[in-house]
């Protein structure tokens, strides 16, 4: 790898990380699947970040493999080995627009990234203009432009398709998978489903022939993750359940298991179970969520398993139990200076105060 693709793609690593950091700023932790009551009042658990990065194949989320850090862009990285011996205008625009991306500076981002597109016209380089639509769909997509990613994403798939790119190439797959999560949030579920399961098809074929690839396993994860969300909020729990546990086994493997998305996948698993009222086995994923957790100081989420595993010993009856959890989330939230679980964290110790005054 040369000096300019290697620059590239430590950019585009540090450019997800900027993405990553603004979800987080702005994720809502409510859960809107389902509330179940306890008593008078009604609960809820907390849900916590996924994030499609997490897929990668190491304990350190900076090291997780580039070809998914910023999605199919990292593919398009010959590009710049093609280009370097005599570095353009088209080069400079894109790697200043890359680093705008790492800055958080979003909309001079995409402005750049519009003048690199007119310098790649300008210069008819088919490789440039296909290179710069895929990191505008990718931005698009991580800041929630969903409506601008689809037209972006369908444009270089279009591209690729035109110059002889399989279907069942591993960068027409990735953006397969990423217009399905766009579909299921414009609320097309049907042909969300379809996406996710036409991409499921051709994963789980590189699968059963037991490949060794990372990216592709990594690829496979974060389909079988979003899928069972998707279940998630169509409330098909059974099945959902059946797919989280898979993308458990599978973020594992690649992760291991003292990992911030093992913890998230844990309590997403827990949360199912509530759900369904299946009380002790959410107490059992909550917990080993929580005893995970406790090696990963720095999750930002952490308060959220606490105060999950609180809600679920009140619905219980188990109050010193809940006090406990609850406290603990409350101290958490407090650390983090997260205002919404830190409320959270105060409406479970006030109902378990309640509680144990009657």
């Amino acid at each position: 790898m040369t000096h300019l693709v290697k620059f590239m793609s430590h950019s585009l690593a540090l450019a997800q990380k900027a993405l990553r950091a603004r979800k987080v700023k702005n994720l809502t932790h409510k859960c809107s699947l389902q509330n179940i009551s306890t008593n008078s009042h009604q609960r809820h658990l907390l849900v916590t970040t996924h994030f499609h990065e997490d897929y990668g194949h190491s304990n350190d989320r900076n090291q997780c493999n580039i070809t998914i850090l910023l999605g199919t862009s990292f593919a398009f990285l010959g590009f710049f080995e093609k280009k370097e011996e005599e570095e353009n205008p088209l080069i400079t625009t894109l790697k200043r627009s890359i680093l705008l991306i790492q800055k958080g500076e979003f909309k001079k981002a995409e402005q750049m990234l519009h003048i690199a597109l007119k310098q790649a016209q300008d210069l008819q380089n088919e490789d440039g203009i296909t290179y710069v639509y895929d990191v505008m769909a990718n931005l698009a997509f991580e800041v929630g432009e969903y409506e601008k990613a689809e037209k972006l994403f369908k444009a270089v798939m279009q591209r690729e398709l035109a110059k002889g790119t399989s279907q069942n190439d591993m960068k027409i797959v990735h953006m397969s998978l990423k217009m399905a999560k766009i579909l299921e949030q414009r609320r097309l579920y049907d042909n969300a489903e379809l996406g996710y399961k036409y991409c499921l098809k051709i994963l789980q074929e590189h699968i059963d022939h037991e490949t060794e690839d990372l990216d592709i396993i990594a690829l496979y994860a974060m389909n079988v993750d979003w899928y069972a969300h998707f279940l998630m909020t169509m409330s098909r729990y059974t099945e959902a359940m059946r797919f989280m546990e898979k993308a458990y086994d599978l973020c594992v493997k690649l992760n291991g298991e003292i990992h911030e998305q093992s913890v998230v996948l844990l309590n997403d698993l827990g949360s199912i179970c509530f759900i369904k009222g299946n009380l002790d086995e959410a107490i059992n994923f909550l917990s080993k969520a929580a005893e995970i957790g406790a090696n990963l100081p720095d999750m930002e989420d952490l308060s959220s398993i606490h105060i999950n595993l609180g809600n679920v010993y009140i619905k219980k009856g188990l109050l010193d139990e809940a006090k406990k959890c609850c406290t603990t989330g409350w101290r958490l939230s407090k650390s983090k200076k997260n205002l919404e679980t830190l409320e959270e964290a105060k409406t479970c110790l006030d109902e378990v105060n309640k509680l144990l005054t009657k």
